[in-house]
């Protein structure tokens, strides 16, 4: 799904037909800034992660329910950025997230 970067922030509409429109729900986000995992934890929190293996900098494009997986060396990350399986060592990065209006903002 795509974002919109400006100033610092990345914007995502979460409308009904959204991945991210129920609880439980993930996506990669695309945005000129660059790209972000973001789960929905709750009704009104989401979760928003660096799409960027801390074990060899590879780009993590899919998931597995709701655990990140990292396609070069299989890596699992959970919905927080923890590492659930190696060999990455290091969690991902957070990013801080608000919702409005049915409008994502996640900022770095």
């Amino acid at each position: 799904m795509s974002g919109t970067a400006a100033g610092g922030t990345i914007t995502v509409p979460i409308g009904a037909g959204s991945p991210l429109a129920s609880v439980g729900g993930v996506a990669l986000v695309r945005s000129s800034a660059g790209d972000v995992l973001v789960a929905r934890t709750a009704q009104d929190a989401f979760a928003a992660l660096s799409a960027t293996c801390t074990h060899q900098g590879c780009e993590i494009t899919g998931h597995s329910g709701q655990t990140f997986v990292c396609p070069c060396h299989g890596a699992q990350f959970d919905t927080s950025g923890r590492v659930t399986a190696g060999p990455a060592r290091n969690a991902l990065r957070q990013y801080a997230t608000s919702l409005a209006n049915d409008v994502l903002t996640i900022s770095g």
